[in-house]
């Protein structure tokens, strides 16, 4: 064994190691759906009930949260892209490529389906010239809205569980095995 300066330059870099690139795509992995669950949730929890308490009018906190919401359908969309590609170079399975696809395609129907519906009619609802026939539709699509969000939300903690089982059965750590 040899002490000299020769030593590090046979050691490889951290770079170079085999496990470097699967801890590089598990580290992306979980700041991508930790990102989007805890968006989601701050959303959910703080952001839209704050807006209805504090602001005048319904309409006010709609013009709020709406561009809020549009950010993280976006944020939804690309996340679940990737994730589903980095599940798939981890050899994660087909459910945690999937669901992340699902969950994208939800945020782009809600986007671009029920958001921009929504935003159509917004201003001529809440304004003089409202009907019940508007309002009601409105109330639709608003219920559609929730249970899009809801439905990836819940989708996002149940892609959590599945790769923290995955990452328990990858690790050498929860294996008892030692690292060098």
């Amino acid at each position: 064994m040899s002490l000299g300066v020769g030593a590090s330059a046979a050691r490889p870099s951290v770079a170079e190691s085999p496990r470097f690139v699967p801890v590089l795509l598990r580290g992306l992995l979980w700041l991508l759906l930790g990102g989007w669950v805890g968006s989601w949730l701050l959303f959910a929890l703080i952001v839209a009930p704050t807006a209805f308490r504090v602001l005048p009018s319904a309409g006010a906190a709609g013009a709020l949260v709406a561009p809020v919401l549009d950010a993280l359908h976006l944020y939804g969309a690309a996340a679940g892209l990737i994730l589903a590609a980095l599940a798939f170079a981890l050899r994660r399975g087909p459910l945690r490529v999937a669901l992340p696809i699902a969950m994208a395609a939800a945020c782009l129907y809600s986007q671009f389906g029920v958001s921009a519906d929504l935003a159509e009619i917004r201003d001529v609802v809440f304004g003089p010239e409202g009907s019940e026939q508007l309002a009601a539709r409105f109330n639709h699509l608003h219920r559609l809205s929730v249970a899009i969000f809801s439905s990836v939300l819940v989708a996002a903690l149940v892609l959590v569980a599945l790769h923290a089982v995955s990452d328990t059965r990858v690790d050498p750590v929860a294996k008892g095995e030692s690292s060098r």
